[in-house]
């Protein structure tokens, strides 16, 4: 489950940059004068979009991350607590 969780994080980080880098070229129009002279404007729609899904992505690196530990802690005391028997 948490290799799952891990590269559902990284997918969701590179998703992210990807849709943050995104550009589209607009054209509008800007009044000189009494005339409407158009001009090309550069914008990036899916920044919000790309940083909400950069963050949830560390999120769920984090919640991996902590999960994994976890498992690794609790199977330290479980051998700890419990002593290894001799078969006879």
């Amino acid at each position: 489950m948490s290799v799952m969780l891990f590269v559902l994080g990284l997918f969701l980080i590179a998703v992210g940059i990807i849709l943050s880098t995104v550009t589209q070229t607009v054209t509008k129009y800007r009044n000189v004068y009494g005339f409407q002279v158009p001009y090309q404007e550069t914008i990036q729609p899916y920044v919000g979009v790309g940083g909400f899904m950069v963050l949830v992505g560390i999120i769920v690196l984090v919640v991996a991350f902590i999960r994994t530990r976890s498992k690794k802690t609790f199977s330290m005391r479980e051998r700890w607590r419990y002593p290894k028997t001799e078969q006879v």
